[in-house]
């Protein structure tokens, strides 16, 4: 069973053509066996023939996901054929509605703005458009250039407002794991969504766009944003560092998703990121080697989103849904080895 909200892009239009545009994987055939059996619902009735449906009426299926292609495996021919991306990204989960990605690091998420007529590197955006044969895909949130890890593209205006909604309702957790110079211990211990303790930092943020750099504050100024970052160290390499310390894997948590949070609230308690040229210290990271010779890119990877199970409304259908992957570091030194004691 699944449900979905009509958008306005429905409106007027036949129940029968509203349910067929939305999953494409589902047949006419079974579609109108459904309606025969009275297997679809909308706004709590029950439906037996075709009828007309209004923005914002609640259409539900008591039909298998299979059918549906919806949390289940998206069944052969819903979706063409996509060309092997992997310069690019590496596509973990799709399905009417949205499209997980894992973003290689090194390539830009979209044109930057104001490039102006000026030829611009290849995106993940367009790439992935092109790729899918979709030219309505679009990015419901973002990553670094030189960040790698999960990214969420919708298929259709309402998953991504829905999934907007989540985010900055705090039903969409994104984490993180970067390696940091030296282990942290500030912040207070707090319980997050899935049980696990965390230290909680908080801070205000200025952002300076027309350098494309932010800047943390303690206390509050004229226009800053308040900032929330959760982490919990993983494990610790003692004495990896180039002049002695620990390096430390933090899972980061962002509360808040404001522009360069992570790096620029951890190097602002004295952690910076490894191979981060703009919060970090340049003088340390030119000293710091990783798998093929010096870090070029700031060591921080997007590796889980967490669909909280009060998710509700379009994209009910994920709730308690969580996607991970490994990081992609180019870090340790080949033979370095960690602590062996690991911190929850």
């Amino acid at each position: 069973m699944q449900s979905f909200l009509a958008d306005a892009g429905a409106d007027g239009k036949s129940l029968v053509r509203v349910v067929l545009s939305h999953y494409p994987g589902l047949t006419a055939g079974r579609l109108y066996q459904a309606l025969r059996r009275r297997d679809i619902r909308v706004n709590g009735r029950r439906q037996h023939q075709d009828c007309t449906i209004a923005a914002g009426d609640t259409i539900t299926l008591f039909l298998n996901d299979e059918i549906l292609a919806g949390s289940a495996a998206v069944p052969a021919g819903s979706f063409p054929a996509t060309p092997d991306p992997s310069e690019f990204y590496t596509i973990i989960y799709q399905d009417p509605l949205l499209v997980l990605v894992c973003k290689k690091p090194g390539i830009s998420v979209q044109a930057a703005a104001g490039s102006g007529g000026k030829p611009q590197e290849p995106t993940l955006l367009d790439r992935a458009r092109q790729d899918l044969r979709e030219p309505g895909l679009e990015l419901c949130h973002r990553l670094d250039r030189q960040t790698g890890g999960l990214l969420l593209l919708s298929r259709r205006p309402a998953a991504l407002a829905a999934v907007r909604e989540l985010m900055q309702s705090g039903r969409i957790i994104k984490r993180y794991r970067c390696l940091t110079l030296g282990r942290p211990d500030q912040g207070q211990p707090v319980v997050c969504l899935d049980g696990c303790l965390r230290y909680e930092l908080t801070a205000w943020l200025e952002k300076v766009a027309a350098r494309s750099e932010v800047y943390i504050h303690d206390q509050k100024q004229s226009g800053d944003l308040p900032i929330v970052t959760r982490y919990r160290v993983i494990r610790v390499y003692p004495g990896a560092g180039p002049e002695g310390e620990e390096v430390a894997e933090l899972e980061v948590e962002l509360v808040s998703g404001r522009t360069h949070q992570i790096r620029a609230h951890l190097a602002h308690i004295g952690h910076p990121l490894l191979g981060d040229g703009k919060y970090g210290r340049n003088k340390l990271n030119r000293r710091i080697r990783g798998r093929s010779g010096p870090l070029r890119r700031q060591q921080l990877y997007a590796t889980q989103l967490h669909f909280a199970a009060a998710s509700q409304g379009l994209l009910a259908y994920l709730a308690g849904r969580v996607f991970t992957v490994e990081p992609d570091f180019d870090w340790p030194e080949p033979g370095q080895s960690p602590s062996s004691v690991e911190f929850d």
